[in-house]
């Protein structure tokens, strides 16, 4: 443990910076971590503080993790650049990407599918290997343990859905992807557009099916079954029939698992990096999309045409 850092004491490892800010401000819109915008002189970077809390109870993925694979994304051009990083702050120091943070409704414009599908695929490609592998089971296990550990209040209605969660588990299991290094956190707060998409925060990222990434972004972006395709299309450069139906359950299993997230974030947290923001009121209402997905009759298709049974 690193006990509580401030932006100032990042920059004394930056002298060069140091001597020449002129204003320090706090990022706003960050759900897991703290970060800051620096002025000094002509120049600007933002300053990330890792909350160590989310990492002692596995609400992410470890620090030096999430570090490496800042720098390590940042190879494809798509995420932001990294200045420095020093694991002992618990900090990484990022390029200051002078553009807008979309909103969920810029995430289903029909513009901005296509592109979001090629930005995925070129982080995909593009970035040098990840540290870790995972995949949002391994988060949903850690979250259940987490539930049953702390007496955790979940939405109601969640726990009962754990046994349909399994067979769309085993489903996904059956045509995966060799790992890429994926982002695994695609909502519209981590996408920037200064041009062209940027992909932003690594909190959760690691060697996962490539697959998941599309279907967390179509999930956070309430994507009905044709946008969906055009992102899946715009990824793979054709019709991947299995890949959306992939991506579909993918999508259901985040937001299942998210939902269980913003629970323990709202229980756990001492010192919420977000102060003002309702965490269990997330939870509620990413259950309450996922519980209208489960009820679909359309699920058992998604599940056989995944598992390549249509």
């Amino acid at each position: 443990m690193t006990g509580h850092v401030e932006p100032e004491d990042v920059l004394a490892c930056m002298p060069d910076w140091d001597c020449r800010v002129s204003s320090i401000s706090v990022l706003v819109g960050g759900l897991a971590n703290r970060s800051y915008v620096v002025q000094a002189g002509d120049r600007r970077c933002v300053i990330k503080l890792l909350t160590e809390e989310m990492d002692d109870f596995g609400l992410m993925i470890k620090i030096p993790d999430l570090i490496h694979n800042t720098v390590a994304a940042a190879q494809s051009g798509v995420a932001a650049g990294v200045l420095a990083a020093f694991p002992d702050l618990s900090a990484v120091v990022l390029e200051f990407i002078d553009g807008r943070t979309l909103e969920v409704a810029d995430l289903s414009a029909p513009d901005y599918i296509p592109r979001l599908g090629r930005a995925i695929r070129a982080l995909h490609e593009g970035s040098a290997a990840f540290a870790n592998h995972i995949s949002i089971f391994t988060f949903l296990d850690c979250y259940l343990d987490l539930v049953a550990r702390h007496g955790l209040r979940t939405s109601r209605g969640l726990m009962e859905e754990v046994g349909t969660l399994r067979r769309i588990q085993e489903a996904l299991s059956l045509r995966a992807l060799n790992p890429t290094p994926c982002h695994n956190d695609l909502l519209a707060k981590n996408i920037m557009d200064d041009g062209r998409p940027r992909l932003i925060d690594y909190d959760f990222s690691g060697m996962n099916d490539p697959s998941f990434d599309l279907g967390d972004l179509a999930m956070e972006g309430d994507y009905d079954p044709d946008e969906l395709e055009t992102l899946c299309e715009a990824y793979f450069g054709m019709r991947e029939p299995v890949q959306v139906a992939r991506a579909h359950l993918f999508g259901v299993a985040a937001q299942f698992t998210w939902s269980l997230l913003f629970a323990a974030m709202d229980q756990l947290l001492a010192d919420k990096p977000d102060s003002t923001f309702d965490y269990f009121n997330e939870a509620d209402d990413r259950w309450a999309w996922t519980r209208q997905q489960l009820a679909d009759p359309l699920l058992g298709h998604y599940i056989a045409t995944a598992s390549g049974k249509t």
